[in-house]
């Protein structure tokens, strides 16, 4: 059935979840950065959000740009909680029990992750650790979900040990990593269990009573995690698909990375043609120019809050040049960049 006219149906996924990918990318086969389909200037924040149907192309990309299908299974071992940044990782595995843990991961992410469910399934004395996403398709459908598969077996190992084996698992995607012919393919090397492909879902299937009572892994009561309120707004403020405003306002930020935001660019995005997206906006009552503003307006306070210069802050929005933001600014504000910025830091200071 087609969406009503008052939604959009797409989900994003914030840079630090992509982390341990870009990072083990470039430590196994020497791939930057600078190679991405995604702009560079994505991934300074941690927290920015990226459309998942971007990163679906980004994992397909990566097949063909290191010509191995099967990459994650080299990559496998340094896709980890742990290596997500600023403590939020150590925050999903310090807990006294792997229990704790799984739970934690199974709410946490989706603050990382919108559109995409993470749970636990019971069967008899199985538990199988679920993960769906429907935004995924095709090649890129099958790395997302041995992405997930592997992150959530290195956590059980977290705890277990290095040489846990799942019962089962089961992928969204054909057979991959055979080499030869051969019946034991490089993710059951990974896994150490056999592999169900083309699964409607994700799923790690494990005994119930490993989350009960075994736990391998000494606890240590770590420091707590510091955000700043700045850090915790945005960390928190993760739009879901139902969430109209907050997914066009979340679009049209991404956008700006490309440049000053075009309505034809967040119309690829929702797979919508130009005219949907008018007839589409027409009919929620809104003005593209005028949410753009507003976007790009309130990204210039936060960059104001870091106390980034003027003319970096209307670069990093994608305007042509300082006296084109500083003009938009004003209309919206009745101040000066400048003067908003100066008198937002002597309030801080305050």
């Amino acid at each position: 059935m087609p969406l009503p006219d008052t939604q959009f149906d797409i989900a994003f996924i914030r840079t630090l979840f992509m982390q341990p990918i870009i990072k083990a990318l470039n430590k196994h086969y020497g791939l930057t950065l600078s190679d991405c389909t995604i702009p560079l200037s994505v991934f300074d924040g941690p927290m920015t959000l990226i459309p998942f149907v971007d990163v679906n192309t980004l994992l397909e990309d990566i097949e063909t740009q290191v010509d191995d299908p099967a990459y994650l299974a080299t990559l496998a071992p340094d896709l980890t909680f742990e290596h997500l940044e600023g403590g939020l990782g150590q925050w999903f595995l310090a807990t006294p029990d792997l229990s704790l843990s799984f739970r934690r991961i199974n709410y946490g992410t989706s603050c990382l992750q919108s559109g995409a469910t993470f749970y636990g399934q019971q069967s008899g004395n199985i538990i199988k650790w679920c993960y769906n996403n429907h935004f995924a398709r095709g090649r890129g459908r099958l790395h997302d979900s041995l992405r997930m598969a592997i992150m959530f077996t290195n956590a059980l190992r977290y705890f277990m040990g290095q040489h846990y084996v799942p019962l089962n698992v089961e992928i969204s995607g054909p057979p991959c990593g055979y080499q030869n012919g051969s019946d034991a393919g490089q993710f059951e090397a990974f896994f150490g269990c056999s592999i169900t492909w083309n699964a409607p879902q994700t799923k790690v299937w494990l005994d119930i009573s490993i989350l009960e009572h075994a736990n391998t892994h000494p606890f240590q009561y770590n420091r707590p995690m510091m955000l700043s309120n700045l850090e915790m707004d945005e960390f928190l403020n993760m739009p879901q698909p139902h969430d109209t405003a907050k997914v066009f306002y979340e679009l049209i930020n991404y956008s700006r990375y490309y440049g000053y935001p075009q309505l034809d660019f967040l119309a690829e995005r929702l797979q919508l043609s130009r005219q949907q997206l008018q007839r589409r906006l027409h009919h929620l009552g809104w003005s593209f120019t005028a949410i753009t503003n507003y976007v790009l307006c309130n990204q210039a306070i936060k960059y104001m809050q870091i106390d980034m210069p003027i003319k970096d802050i209307a670069t990093a929005l994608g305007y042509a040049n300082s006296q084109s933001f500083s003009k938009a600014f004003q209309r919206q504000r009745g101040q000066t960049p400048a003067q908003y910025k100066e008198n937002l830091l002597e309030r801080s200071r305050g």
